[in-house]
């Protein structure tokens, strides 16, 4: 388990004051870094496949200025919650997330969901969307499907090739593909991920129209023109005609899957 080390190490270098939160769920234990200001309304941050809280918070760190963020690690990830993977196909993920926003018992909150994130989102919003505020999804998953061959050859193909040889350029080859940019932290942590860690290629399955149209709570989508795994155009099509509740459509037109803290930051500045 090195990767705890950089997922550490990525949470000590953040510029913030923070604190760690370990509750027990019907799910698994389930670990939160709050940070903010505790007079700020709240905002729970749910990061992508693969991946920890720290390297969410560290790409939406500006929105503690104006929240209390609770930034929660997915059970069955590579962090610090419970190795507990929960079926996609079922309610399970709504239903662990709302077990964590019921625990601390906030009114009108925010949820922000990066990539996967998105995706036990929007299944709690199904069973329960009254006490939600306002919902912020960036490039997010369980709407649409990239193009295979795309996600084969720039992502899975070199990822093989470096699980297979240990040679760091195919793991630059990936990430490069994927990020537009990433730190020392970022990239130790996904090379131990990469080498030791039971990697999650299970498929997300997407969200039926009619669901997503019953949604009340507005949502703000922010997509990368140049993410091969949601493609913005694509995702734009689909939302536009899914969420009758979409508030914002925002696409970043020179970024990738995981798009830089300055340019999502000029996004957000662009919401208030």
């Amino acid at each position: 388990m090195n990767f705890l080390t950089y997922y550490h190490l990525k949470l000590t270098n953040i510029n913030v004051n923070y604190t760690e939160k370990t509750i027990l769920t019907s799910f698994g234990k389930t670990h939160i870094i709050v940070c903010g200001n505790s007079s700020k309304p709240p905002l729970f941050l749910i990061h992508g496949l693969n991946s920890g809280a720290p390297f969410a918070l560290d790409r939406v760190l500006f929105l503690a200025k104006t929240h209390q963020i609770f930034a929660i690690d997915i059970l069955g990830q590579p962090n610090k919650s419970d190795f507990i993977r929960l079926n996609k196909k079922e309610n399970v993920y709504g239903e662990w997330l709302l077990e964590i926003i019921n625990y601390f018992a906030f009114k009108n909150i925010s949820l922000c969901g990066i990539s996967f994130g998105a995706f036990p989102i929007l299944k709690s919003l199904f069973i329960e969307e009254n006490n939600v505020k306002e919902v912020f999804l960036i490039s997010p998953a369980g709407l649409i499907n990239g193009k295979l061959i795309k996600t084969i050859f720039k992502f899975v193909l070199p990822m093989k090739r470096f699980q297979k040889t240990k040679n760091k350029k195919y793991l630059i080859e990936c990430l490069d593909q994927l990020y537009d940019n990433y730190d020392k932290e970022t990239f130790m942590y996904l090379k131990e991920v990469f080498l030791h860690f039971n990697i999650d290629f299970s498929m997300i399955p997407n969200f039926k129209r009619k669901d997503l149209a019953r949604l009340q709570t507005p949502i703000t989508i922010i997509a990368s023109k140049k993410d091969f795994f949601v493609p913005a155009e694509k995702l734009k099509k689909r939302s536009k005609k899914s969420f009758t509740s979409l508030k914002r459509f925002i696409v970043l037109q020179n970024s990738k899957h995981v798009a830089d803290t300055t340019t999502l930051k000029t996004a957000f500045k662009g919401l208030d």
